[in-house]
Parts: structure tokens; C-alpha cells; sequence
């Protein structure tokens, strides 16, 4: 049952006693909030895995470089050099957005735009908020509803105490220009003119603790309220970021293992070539059909990896519904789904090099062999899709969402027509309409 829908007649619990569960609320809130930011500070040491980035894109960019070049320069298929060019180009860069996007969602975590009690930003744009971020928690300041009359005038006093002041504000005038520096970002900012000199400290307090999120209009029930949503945006952010962080984990852990293969593949016909790499007939074909094979490799194994976390999700939690139920909200796989479609350009581009190249190294045998792989690594990146459920509709909104830097899902012109069907009926509002 809902708050408002229980009678008045049926509260039975005074205003202290809800006053403090109120203060019981915080508290348990504080425990909550520190339980959260613990999980993102273990992913924020965690995505240090970028570091492992360096440890193999060292190697796979000359190695490749040299299949290209000797290729090109030795006259071989421009549109051979030209697929297995993209299919090493996008395996090595897919995991890089990856990672920025996990760097994005951790910032999205931690900070937020700093509008808590924000006025009108001056007479030039009076109904705008100016955008200043902050750290998501706000600074923190007592109730304005918990104090007497007594103890008001005493915590005034206390905000007033020059040593207090001092921790936002220097005490002595001679600031090195602080204050001129301060109160010129206030204004630039919010267009707040403060007193010139030490006149001015109480306005440079007041800014302060404006930057630091403290709102004026304190009060228990507020502070709950607040909470309560600062909650909210916390376990929604927390579950973005450990989802990302575990498909870009897996992710790089796949395109790492396929990449030191690519490239020791190529050491080896560096070691063979008695040119000792110069490669003046062009690159072995049989080679580039090995190195092709594992790029094509990487296709299924890339698939399952940022399909792999929502799947366990679903499997370790049975009787909640299927795990295609997951592709109706498309904010959740957006990145997989666009992954997919790189998977798919990968298995295109590698299949062609590996058949094309299986045909100059072996003629009929080299084509059967390069068709058979062929269809293993179809077949394998189809069954590493099982229940994926995005239509190519979805997918292509998932990348060009991507590409501009939006989240999905994208305005859905069904909603609207529903939106408009709802309103003109006065017996089916909107909230209603399923």
C-alpha cells in the first residue's frame, strides 16, 4: 500500500515519533550511500584495466602494419588487404569505446550538475540553470526546522566565528588575490556580485557552500526526500556501471587473446621469410588465412562476452521471465547490441580474407577449407546470440545513438500516437495506458 493511499484516520504515530524515523531514515541512508560508493571505488581501481591496453595494441599495430604493407606492396588483392585490414582495426579499437564509455558512466557516478537551490543565472538568461558539476553528495547542513530559538542564535554565532570562516574564506586580506579570483567565478558563473575585500566574506561563504551542493531550504523532511531520490540515481548509475564494467572486461579479455595470436601468427612468418621480413613475393597467404581465421574466431567469442553478464544475471535468478525479456529496454544493451553489429562487419570482412586467401594458397582445397571455417564461425557466432532479440532496427539505433554520444532508446513515435490516443479519452489517462 502506498503512502497516500492510506486514510489520516489510520495514523496513529505523532509528529516526533515521525520526526525521528525520519533521523533513523538518514542514518540507515548514510550506511547505504557508504555500501555503494565502496562498490564503485573497487570498479574505479578496476578500470585501471586500460593499463592492459598498451601491453597488447604494442604489438598488434606493427604486426598488422606489416601484413598490409608487404601485402600492398607486393600487388596481392587490394580487397583481400582491404578485409582483413578492417577486420584488425575494428577487434583492436572496439574495446577502446568500451572503456571510455565505463570512464564516462563512473563520472556520471560520481558527479552531477550542481543545481540543488541554483537561482536564475542574471538578466541575461533569467529562466536557465547554469551547468556546474559537482560531486553527487552535497554538502551537508543542519535542518533549519531543528533548531529553538536558542540555539539558532548560537549556531549563528558559530558560522560567524572567524576561524570557521577560515576554512572556506582566508582570514587575512592579503589572499594573494584569492578573493578576486572567487568572486570573479561567482560572477562569471552565477552573476553574484560579493563586497570588495573582508565586507564581502559573508556572501563568499554563502557561494561556497552553493559550489559544495548545500541547499538554503533545509529541513528533515526535505533532507528525506532529497535522500531518498540521491539513493535512487546512485543503485541507477551503480547498475550501469557494473554492467559495463563487466562486458568491457570481457571484452578485452577476448580481443587480447585473439590479438596475441594475430600477431604471433605473424612473428612466424616474419622467422620463415627469408627476406627476414621483408616479405618481396607478399605476405604469405597461408598465414593470412590463419590470421583472417582468428580474427573470424573473434566474432562469436566477442558476442558471447557482452551478451555473457545479462544471461548470468537472468540464469542465477530463474522464474523472473526469459532472457529476451532483457532487449525491451534498450537503455540496458544498447552497447552489446552495437557491439553485435561490429561482430558481424568482423565476421564478414575475416571470412572473405579467409576464403579468398584459401583459394590463392590451395586453390579448391584452400576455397572448401576457407567455406567449411566459414560456417563454423557463422554458426558459432549465431549460437553465441541465442536469445539476442534486438531487430536490426534496434541495432542500428544503438550504434547511431552511440556515435552521437546519446542513450538509447530512441524517441519512440508510438509512445506519442498512445500519448495522444490517451488524451483525447477522458476515461484512459495516460498513466494507465500499458
Amino acid at each position: 500500500m502506498n503512502a497516500d493511499e492510506i486514510h489520516e484516520s489510520e495514523l496513529t504515530i505523532s509528529d516526533e515519533e515521525s520526526r525521528a524515523a525520519m533521523r533513523a531514515f538518514l542514518q540507515r541512508s548514510e550506511v547505504r550511500l557508504s555500501t555503494i560508493h565502496r562498490v564503485a571505488q573497487a570498479l574505479l581501481g578496476g578500470s585501471a584495466l586500460i593499463l592492459l591496453l598498451p601491453l597488447f595494441l604494442r604489438d598488434a599495430f606493427p604486426k598488422m602494419m606489416t601484413v598490409l604493407i608487404s601485402a600492398y606492396d607486393a600487388g596481392q588483392s587490394t580487397v583481400a588487404v582491404a578485409a582483413i585490414g578492417l577486420a584488425a582495426t575494428l577487434v583492436i579499437l572496439l574495446p577502446v569505446p568500451a572503456i571510455y564509455l565505463l570512464v564516462g558512466d563512473l563520472l556520471g557516478f560520481y558527479f552531477t550538475s550542481n543545481t540543488f537551490g541554483a537561482h536564475p543565472t542574471g538578466p541575461h538568461a533569467p529562466h536557465r540553470v547554469i551547468f556546474n558539476p559537482r560531486f553527487i553528495i552535497p554538502g551537508l547542513g543542519f535542518n533549519n526546522d531543528e533548531l529553538s530559538p536558542k540555539t539558532r542564535e548560537l549556531l549563528s554565532e558559530g558560522r560567524d566565528d572567524e576561524w570557521t570562516r577560515g576554512l572556506l574564506v582566508p582570514r587575512s586580506t592579503d589572499d594573494d588575490g584569492w578573493r578576486d579570483r572567487f568572486d570573479t567565478r561567482t560572477f562569471e558563473v552565477w552573476g553574484v556580485v560579493a563586497g570588495e575585500g573582508a565586507a564581502g566574506d559573508t556572501e563568499r561563504v554563502r557561494q561556497a557552500f552553493r559550489l559544495a551542493g548545500l541547499n538554503r531550504d533545509r529541513t528533515l523532511a526535505r533532507d528525506v526526500a532529497r535522500t531518498e531520490a540521491l539513493i535512487a540515481r546512485h543503485v541507477l548509475a551503480i547498475r550501469t556501471v557494473v554492467l559495463r564494467y563487466s562486458k568491457a572486461l570481457l571484452l578485452l579479455i577476448a580481443t587480447t587473446v585473439v590479438t596475441l595470436a594475430a600477431s604471433g601468427l605473424v612473428d612466424q612468418a616474419v622467422r620463415e621469410d627469408p627476406t627476414n621480413g621483408k616479405f618481396h613475393d607478399g605476405f604469405p597467404y597461408r598465414y593470412m588465412f590463419l590470421v583472417a581465421l582468428a580474427y573470424a574466431i573473434w566474432a562469436p567469442l566477442a558476442a558471447r562476452s557482452v551478451t555473457y553478464p545479462l544471461r548470468v544475471i537472468q540464469r542465477r535468478t530463474p522464474g523472473v521471465g526469459e532472457h529476451s525479456d532483457v532487449y525491451l529496454d534498450k537503455h540496458t544493451t544498447q552497447f552489446e547490441s552495437a557491439s553485435i553489429f561490429i561482430t558481424l562487419i568482423v565476421l564478414l570482412a575475416s571470412s572473405g580474407a579467409m576464403i579468398f586467401s584459401g583459394a590463392k594458397a590451395d586453390h579448391a582445397g584452400g576455397i572448401a577449407i576457407g567455406i567449411a571455417l566459414t560456417v563454423a564461425t557463422f554458426a558459432a557466432w549465431l549460437l553465441a546470440l541465442n536469445d539476442f532479440r534486438a531487430t536490426p532496427r534496434d541495432v542500428f539505433n544503438a550504434v547511431r545513438l552511440l556515435l552521437r554520444g546519446h542513450d538509447a532508446p530512441a524517441p519512440s513515435p508510438t509512445l506519442t500516437t498512445v500519448r495522444d490516443r490517451a488524451a483525447g479519452s477522458p476515461n484512459n489517462p495516460v498513466s494507465g495506458v500499458h
